[in-house]
This record gives C-alpha cells, structure tokens and sequence, in this order.
C-alpha cells in the first residue's frame, strides 16, 4: 500500500530567534510552556506503497539547540550592529505582565504502528520559566475533515491473516467524530502533566474516530480513511493560559493515506495473476490426481464451484476463493476502477494542507493521467 504524510519542516526558526534573543539575557520569574513539537507519528514504508519517513530526536536536546541557536543568533546580531551607549540587553516588561507562550514547530519524527491502530499525536513542551506548568487540558479542534476511499489488496481468496529518545510521560486518547460530522467540532481531553522550570516533556495523544453501527469489521481492511486536519491547543496554570500547536494532518487508521501508483497498481496486477494460476494449477493437479480432465481455464473456463468436482480440497485449504477467482479480468478492472475513484477523491482535496497532503494530491493526478494506459495494458 502506498502512504503519502511527509512532514512540515523547521524553517519557522530563524524567523523567530531574533524576536526571542533578548528573552534569554533574563531569568524568567514564572513558568513560560513553549511547545517544542507537534508532530504525527508514523510513516514508514508499508508493503507496496511510498512514504517519506519522518525523523524523531530527543526533546531535550531539541531544547537544548533551540536555546543554542537563539543564544548564539543573538551574540552575533550585537557584534554586527552594536548600539551606542548600548547597556546589556535586557527584556522589558511591567511587573504584571505575565509569560508569553510561543509555538515551535521543530520536526515531524518517524514511527512504525500498525495499520490498523489509531493514529498517534506526538506533542514537545518546553517550560522556559521559572516555575513549574501544570497542564489541565487539552483542546482538539478539528479544522477540516474528509473520507478517502482504501485502496484495498487485490486477491483470489478471502485472507484472514491477520534510538536514544525521551520517552512520553503519558499517552491520552481523543474520540473524533466520523468526518462527516466533523468540521468544526472541538473535542476537550483533560490531561495532567507537570513540567519543572528548564524541563522539557512529551506525550502523546491517540486520536481515534467513531466506528458508524454495522461498519464494524474483522480480518479485513477498512473500507475507508478518515482524514483530519487539525489544530491542537494545551491549556496550563489556573488562569487556563493556552499553547496552540500548527495544524497537522492525521489518517484513522494507521495514520495512512493510501495513494495508488502506477508501480503500486502493476505490481498488484502481476500478483493477483500469479496467485491465480497458481491455485488452477493446484485445481489442476487435484482433478488429475482423480482421474479426471482438467478444466479448460482458457476457452471455457469455470465460473463458480458447480463447474469443478464437488469436494475439491485446494478450494478448502484454510480459505475459500473468492468472486475474483473466477472471474480475474473482471476482478482488475473492479480494481482499476477503485484506483481510479480513490485518486479522484485526494485530488479534489483543498489546496495548501500540511504534512505532506499536496504531494499526495500530486501523485493522485500523475496516476490519473496513467490509468488510461494501464487499463489498455491489463485488457
């Protein structure tokens, strides 16, 4: 399967160090929570499917060269334009201004999870005050939300097969609606962290989505990804001081999107025809074996069960074929025509979405333009 979620980079950093520099030429006096990191966790590679991978590092030491950089931006701005009569640069403020919380998107980390486990949001807090923050809760806010088709495997047969880093301090869940129900919505988690001055900390959220009555499944793919954009604030301290994390994007479930490619689709194709004349030839051998003529696969071939000897173990062995066994180009047509749809659906997606959702739109529309020619090439 292919899984298209790259992530944001940290090129907000140097827009902000010279805005902060003076900031750290003082001890601050309260607690001051900075979010490090937002991040989606997950991807990797997944069977046939392309995925960016995303590259996780220590909270503390992201703190740790975030304050570096800053202090060393700062030393070198003065050299370069040094003031005259210039004092030591001091912060200036009343004596009842409280502290300013300000996001940092650093990196998107990389991470293997399951297909079908939730998603997790992965969240860095820095506490660059002077007293310890208390976290109370949290705040998801759903901006955008939509229903991707799956892209499903292409089989003959019902399949019932089944670094040093700062580890999270808490793992919370969130229940979002179905995306149908979602935009706008704003789903409240009460959370209980504590983060002493000059400390870092992470947690993580799993972001789970309602299951509709009767859609339940078992030892098969979910029909559909429900795809969120959204926006994620932390609420500290007792005057409920907020920390808004960047929107990001993530897929229930497995924080997968699945975009067909052309490699991804012949190469399913070649499989399933394989797998095909394997089981004829096993069906083969077993009529052989009773004396029989083997069925004609090419000029005249089986339709259903009732067309082979009754009792045929190669059709019992653990799983039954399916409707694709007995009818293959029709099944990769059908196959063909769920690419088709799904790639329509995530080019049609709004322009602009983060982690990496344009080039998902991207390859959706490069794959459009090369169904043509693979629907003639599998004919």
């Amino acid at each position: 399967m292919m899984a298209s979620l790259i992530a944001v980079g940290g090129a907000i950093i140097a827009a902000v160090i010279g805005a902060w520099a003076v900031l750290y030429a003082r001890r601050p006096r309260r607690a001051d929570v900075e979010a490090v990191d937002a991040m989606s966790v997950d991807v990797g590679r997944r069977h046939d499917l392309d995925v960016v991978r995303r590259h996780d590092e220590d909270a503390r030491a992201l703190a740790a060269e975030l304050l570096a950089a800053r202090e060393q931006a700062a030393r070198e701005q003065a050299a370069a334009h040094p003031a005259p009569h210039a004092q030591p640069a001091r912060a200036t403020s009343s004596s009842g201004e409280g502290p300013r919380v300000e996001p940092v998107d650093i990196s998107v980390p990389e991470r293997q999870s399951r297909w079908m486990d939730p998603p997790v949001v992965d969240l860095k807090l820095l506490n660059r005050g002077g007293e310890s923050a208390v976290l109370t809760k949290m705040v998801v806010e759903v901006l955008w939300a939509r229903r991707i088709t799956a892209f499903g495997d292409l089989l003959p047969y019902v399949d019932t097969s089944g670094g040093v880093w700062l580890p999270p301090s808490a793992t919370y869940d969130v229940e979002l609606p179905v995306p149908e129900k979602a935009h706008g919505a704003r789903v409240t988690v009460g959370i209980s962290q504590v983060i002493g001055p000059g400390e870092a900390d992470r947690f993580q959220v799993r972001v789970n989505t309602e299951i509709p009555p009767g859609s339940g499944y078992l030892h098969e793919t979910p029909g559909a990804t429900s795809l969120y954009l959204l926006r994620l604030h932390v609420v500290y301290n007792a005057d409920s001081r907020q920390v808004p994390f960047r929107p990001l994007a993530v897929a229930c479930p497995g924080n997968l999107l699945q975009v067909p490619t052309k490699a991804a689709i012949e190469k399913r194709i070649a499989e399933f025809r394989a797998k095909v004349a394997e089981l004829r030839r096993a069906i083969d051998q077993e009529i052989s074996a009773r004396g029989m003529q083997p069925p004609d696969w090419i000029a005249k071939p089986p339709r259903s069960p009732r067309d082979l000897p009754a009792d045929l173990a190669t059709l019992r062995r653990g799983r039954g074929v399916n409707s694709n066994f007995w009818d293959p180009q029709g099944a990769i047509k059908r196959f063909l025509d769920d690419a088709e749809q799904i790639c329509r659906e995530i080019s049609q997606l709004p322009p602009d979405l983060p982690d990496g959702l344009d080039r998902a739109v991207a390859m959706a529309r490069t794959t459009l333009g090369q169904l043509p020619a693979l629907r003639r090439a599998t004919s």
